[in-house]
């Protein structure tokens, strides 16, 4: 006799080689092989099929994106056609239950769940928590059908099937609606970027990153979109130029800036804000920070200038002061302006787990003045001041000042200007000598977990000399 799981695939089997007789029977067909029957007609494209099931599709949900790893504009066209079915069903049948379509390409349970049933039945719990965490959605209605999916554009045009998505759910504003919760841009854009949040609900994303060199022009076209998400919590921008035709406009130029800074004022919910690269903050950090009403968490601002304004305002900016994360990596700073940093050192010592200094201090008593603040942020457990120019000495002060930094996992230092020749070479022994002697001042106050001391980059082979806990010689790393 042959198993339940043989029958239910043979039943599959025979549905598939008669597309006519599986739509036909889809209104009397058990919801178990709802499952399975979608995964044989997706993996052998039968758009017919899959048009006719999502109309009838007896779940809540559809994650059809944790099937179409490769992007098939065919079956998204048969899908988004299913919906259309769907959407204009005036009374629509009991059996189908589908509100929201899943095109995250992130791995989902339901599909695993329905293939690991031996019998083709699933109880009832399991059909429950097989179905993904789903945020409310934010316009409600028997006729809304919501779509969710994150982007991550890649192209300095969109896809083809981006550009029928969008063209598709344009003209469907009134029956849909399009969650997006991460939305990255990683090249800049021939296209407006801003036509994408025609169809998107901007109240829905959640984190924004800009990882491609934008202009100044392309992020200040895209900035009152910046301003109706409402809801970002993360928002990342790396580097923005000015375009060459630019530079002797200032009237221009200030336009850009004011049309950006003002949108901050309304992502009240932001919790994590990285700036890198926007050479704009100059004596405008104020403005970007001052009307955040929620602490952020994360401030990563870095290679860029800041003035002393800027950090003085930090030391009391109410919206800083329970960071968990500071990277001020490659940032300028006026000399007399570290004693600032100092301060909010001091306002953060009960909070701040990681902090990035790379590149910052050329001399000795600048990270001098941070050492007594440093000595009190206990709660840290990752430090980074690679790429400064410090002095042995200097060094061996803050190996001792982290005595009550006993929740340290990684340190990365430079190593000692001492160990570079007049040309600027590495001397290999004396690299080795001075990071042992180091290493052994640290334990004297704390055994380190993970450390490193790394040099400047190498003129030759464009690596690094590291010295870690386990080498106990020196070796050009690239």
């Amino acid at each position: 006799m042959r198993s339940p799981s043989s029958l239910k695939l043979l039943a599959i089997r025979s549905l598939l080689k008669d597309e006519a007789f599986a739509i036909s029977a889809l209104k009397a067909l058990p919801m178990e092989l709802f499952p399975p029957l979608f995964q044989g007609a997706f993996d052998g494209k039968q758009t017919n099929i899959l048009r006719a099931m999502v109309a009838a599709w007896p779940f809540r949900c559809l994650p059809v994106g944790a099937l179409m790893k490769i992007p098939d504009l065919e079956i998204m066209q048969a899908v988004l056609d299913g919906l259309d079915l769907l959407i204009k069903q005036k009374d629509r049948q009991r059996s189908c239950k589908l509100e929201v379509l899943d095109l995250w390409d992130a791995e989902n349970n339901f599909w695993q769940v329905w293939a690991a049933t031996e019998d083709g039945v699933c109880p009832p719990d399991i059909i429950g928590e097989s179905q993904p965490a789903m945020h409310l959605p934010i316009r409600q209605g028997n006729q809304v059908v919501t779509v969710m999916m994150n982007l991550s554009l890649q192209s300095v045009d969109l896809c083809l099937l981006l550009k029928y998505f969008h063209s598709w759910a344009k003209q469907r504003k009134d029956v849909l609606q399009v969650i997006c919760e991460k939305l990255e841009f990683g090249a800049l854009p021939v296209y407006k970027p801003l036509m994408l949040l025609e169809v998107f609900e901007p109240r829905s994303i959640q984190e924004l990153e800009l990882n491609a060199c934008w202009d100044l022009r392309t992020f200040a076209t895209f900035a009152p979109g910046l301003g109706k998400m409402r809801n970002l919590q993360k928002l990342l921008v790396n580097n923005i130029s000015i375009p060459s035709e630019w530079f002797s406009n200032i009237e221009l130029k200030e336009w850009c800036f004011t049309e950006i800074i003002s949108q901050f004022s309304q992502l009240n919910k932001l919790q994590q804000l990285y700036l890198n690269g926007v050479f704009f903050l100059n004596e405008r950090l104020d403005q970007v920070l001052r009307y955040l009403e929620s602490p952020l968490e994360t401030l990563a601002i870095t290679r860029c200038m800041l003035s002393e304004s800027d950090l003085r305002y930090l030391t009391h900016c109410p919206s800083v002061h329970q960071l968990t994360y500071l990277d001020l990596s490659d940032v300028t700073f006026p000399d007399l302006s570290l004693a600032l940093l100092g301060r909010l050192l001091e306002r953060l010592r009960a909070t701040l787990k990681t902090l990035k200094l790379m590149g910052c201090m050329g001399m000795d008593f600048q990270i001098g003045v941070l050492l007594p603040a440093l000595s009190q942020c206990s709660q840290l457990e990752e430090v980074n001041f690679m790429r400064n120019s410090l002095s042995m000495s200097i060094l061996k002060k803050l190996m001792q000042h982290t005595a009550n930094l006993r929740l340290l996992t990684l340190e990365m230092y430079p190593a000692p200007a001492e160990v570079y020749n007049v040309i600027g070479d590495v001397m290999p022994d004396r690299f080795a000598q001075d990071c042992s002697e180091l290493l052994e001042t640290l334990r004297v106050v704390r055994e380190p977990k993970e450390i490193y001391f790394v040099s400047r980059r190498c003129v030759d082979c464009q690596g690094f000399y590291v010295y870690n806990l386990e080498v106990s010689l020196c070796s050009c790393w690239e």
